[in-house]
């Protein structure tokens, strides 16, 4: 069998005696689109931290690829395709979308800044190739007639998906989407969704996506995980993670 494209095992974190994480493991294999629900306070945005290199868990370890990432520095592992989106909108307002998605491609550049400045030769051809995967993914995004626009006046459903266009330009392996439709309505919600599946599907990007609407999470997911009080109770795909008793009692209730 082929190896997980990540790793988790026996991920632990506390804070100041609370157990945020408590020996957490799954692994997510290459393709799928894998989910983490669970209460408030359950661990999800710890994890996600963990996994991108911000938090340093007190013990576990985090394989990406076969390879401990584990203590390894946040933008050493976004160079090695791991993209991440945030709970809360984290763009740059003053900047046109064009710019906000160009930031991205910073990784992919190998002209030096004095290369950059004369706009010669390799520097030339890397700015141009940016510019065509921005325009790609813009394109596919819906987002292609608001490459001009500045970010900062954008509805924030379209801001969610000017975030979502920055983590693709990266070319990521594994994308990480913290509540990636949190404030969005249901026809946004909706529209969210579809792009997620699109991109999981045609581009074969790995997913991990945290998510509080049940709705969305159980109709785009292969698996889902369940994590309360930082411990993982479930992990299964969606059909039997509704039936679950241990899900339904600690957070599903009536929710579906």
């Amino acid at each position: 069998m082929s190896t997980p494209l990540l790793e988790i095992e026996d991920l632990a974190l506390s804070f100041a005696g609370v157990r945020a994480l408590d020996g957490v493991t799954f692994s997510i294999d290459e393709g799928e689109l894998f989910a983490v629900i669970g209460p408030n306070g359950a661990g999800k945005s710890t994890l996600f931290n963990c996994i991108s290199g911000i938090y340093r868990p007190g013990s576990g370890s985090i394989r990406f690829g076969g390879t401990e990432i584990l203590g390894t520095a946040p933008h050493r592992i976004a160079k090695a395709g791991i993209a991440r989106t945030f709970q809360n909108v984290d763009v740059f307002p003053a900047m046109t979308v064009r710019e906000c998605l160009l930031l991205a491609r910073h990784q992919h550049l190998r002209s030096g800044a004095l290369a950059g400045m004369i706009r010669w030769g390799r520097s030339a051809r890397e700015e141009r190739a940016a510019l065509r995967r921005v325009t790609e993914v813009a394109d596919r995004l819906g987002l292609g007639d608001l490459l001009g626009r500045e970010v900062g006046p954008l509805p924030h459903g379209v801001q969610k998906r000017v975030e979502l266009a920055r983590s693709l330009c990266m070319e990521p392996r594994l994308l990480l989407l913290d509540e990636p439709v949190a404030g969005m309505n249901h026809e946004e919600t909706a529209e969210m969704a579809a792009t997620l599946s699109e991109v999981n599907s045609d581009l074969g990007i790995t997913m991990l996506l945290v998510e509080h609407d049940m709705s969305m999470v159980m109709g785009i997911s292969d698996r889902v995980c369940v994590l309360d009080f930082g411990r993982r109770i479930a992990l299964d795909t969606p059909a039997a993670v509704v039936r679950d008793a241990a899900v339904i009692d600690a957070y599903l209730g009536g929710a579906l």
